[in-house]
């Protein structure tokens, strides 16, 4: 599902050394704050991650430096993975996903080799900046110090965090420059290199989407994970036109690349320019970096974890496959054509004007006070982003299906974070008329702004109860 394991080696953005130790100023090197997080950065647990601990070291100085205020993802993109000032993080989910990591990294540190540390530091979900807590446990278990005088709070004084929402930042397109696209792609077996390290189940609390995931993965079917096509993605940017799935299927989408036009790119090997030819794009596979952390995600759902769920490329999957299994498709039609065998089912279906490189979503029965189109914009500082989640009946009637589509990336991971967000999907789920025993399919149009470099929760526009 991912580029082949020979070519990690040509990623062309390389991880920091562990030897570049960071050095603390004078300022704070006798914060204890300050002395906590060398402690970690020297622990077992963060040996061998030197972007999480880049990362960590960053986030960490800016806070105590007295400039919360600016960690943003913005400036975590520049400033730790080496991103252009102009890099559009609504097309680049790096630092969200490392952000995900990290925190679980912590928390494995604080609860495997550190258990007893009288100072907590946590990364609180929403935002990047790092919160330092009494242990108030591991002090109850202290001995009693006669000249010590009771703390009054379990919160070490920070500068007043900024809370940012994910995602983040600039107006962009579903689907950057070939050469942008191509820049995000070379780090994707490095994300899956250290996601597929972490077995540990997705934190999150027994709140209805539990009956989701019973459903995916409670029955007697095998569970299927299909994630996008970002090659097919590719082909239809540089063609300008649409991809059925009965072209995808019979591989004749690759006919339209003229090799006599030039079209080439940068080689992850660095080895000089290739052509995007047939015979190229047909033996190389990519799936966005978001796509393959939610894929993960979904992964390590407790429900999830004892039926180890398969996990498949769109172009390996074929029909047989979606019919005599429950699956779970990532992406909107133009990086996934697996999903067109559902808007039969759909009322909200995800399309690209390839022309105009912008997403769309369109409503096939609009009632009042819906628009009957919602189109990516924008402006002002801002973008606007929608995201489909639906839950429905498989292919052939039996089973089910869950798809996570959106115009742009923003708009998938918003689907994604919501049915992860216990508040926002229960008071959806009670508005349905779900219960623990009970959960109807279902499909929610959803929208997220990125304003000013900092993107709001998604919020519920519309949506429609299938049965």
């Amino acid at each position: 599902m991912i580029e082949q394991a020979s070519e990690v080696s040509s990623l062309l953005l390389q991880s920091p050394s562990n030897a570049d130790a960071p050095v603390a100023p004078a300022s704070y090197r006798e914060d204890e704050r300050w002395r906590l997080v060398e402690e970690i950065l020297a622990s077992r647990t963060f040996a061998k991650a030197a972007r999480l601990s880049s990362f960590l070291t960053y986030i960490c100085r800016q806070t105590l430096e007295g400039r919360a205020e600016r960690i943003n993802e913005q400036q975590i993109g520049i400033n730790v993975f080496s991103r252009s000032p102009s890099y559009q993080a609504a097309d680049d989910s790096i630092v969200r996903s490392q952000a995900r990591l990290l925190r679980q990294k912590l928390e494995e540190y604080f609860e495997h080799e550190h258990p007893n540390s009288p100072l907590i530091l946590t990364i609180p979900k929403g935002g990047y900046v790092p919160v330092f807590q009494r242990n108030t446990l591991a002090v109850a278990q202290m001995p009693a110090v006669a000249t010590a005088e009771p703390s009054t709070t379990s919160t070490i004084s920070l500068p007043a965090p900024i809370r940012l929402i994910e995602p983040a930042i600039k107006p962009s397109s579903r689907f950057p420059s070939w050469l942008g696209w191509f820049a995000s792609v070379v780090l994707l077996v490095a994300l899956a290199s250290d996601l597929l390290l972490r077995h540990s189940p997705e934190t999150h609390s027994k709140g209805i989407a539990q009956v989701v995931w019973a459903r995916i993965f409670g029955s007697d079917r095998e569970a299927l994970i299909v994630s996008s096509d970002d090659a097919l993605v590719l082909v239809q940017e540089l063609t300008k036109s649409q991809v059925s799935l009965d072209d995808y299927l019979s591989g004749s989408y690759l006919e339209r690349l003229q090799p006599s036009s030039g079209t080439s790119t940068a080689s992850p090997t660095a080895a000089g320019p290739v052509p995007l030819s047939a015979s190229w794009l047909n033996s190389h596979q990519y799936t966005s970096m978001a796509d393959l952390s939610l894929a993960m995600r979904i992964a390590r759902v407790p429900e999830a974890m004892p039926k180890h769920p398969e996990a498949r490329y769109a172009r390996d999957v074929r029909i047989d496959d979606l019919k005599s299994r429950n699956v779970i498709l990532i992406g909107g039609v133009g990086a996934n054509p697996w999903v067109s065998l559902f808007e039969s089912q759909l009322n909200f279906t995800v399309n690209y004007d390839w022309k105009a490189s912008r997403g769309y979503v369109r409503n096939k029965s609009p009632q009042k006070g819906e628009q009957a189109s919602y189109e990516e914009a924008g402006g002002d500082g801002g973008r606007h982003n929608y995201g489909v989640l639906a839950f429905l009946s498989g292919v052939d009637g039996s089973g089910d299906a869950l798809l996570f589509e959106g115009t742009g990336m923003a708009g998938t991971e918003s689907a994604a974070d919501f049915l992860f967000n216990d508040e926002a999907f229960g008071a959806f789920a009670r508005k349905i008329g779900a219960a623990r025993s009970h959960m109807p399919h279902f499909e929610v149009l959803l929208e997220t702004a990125s304003i000013g470099g900092n993107a709001p929760q998604e919020r519920v526009l519309a949506y429609r109860v299938l049965d």
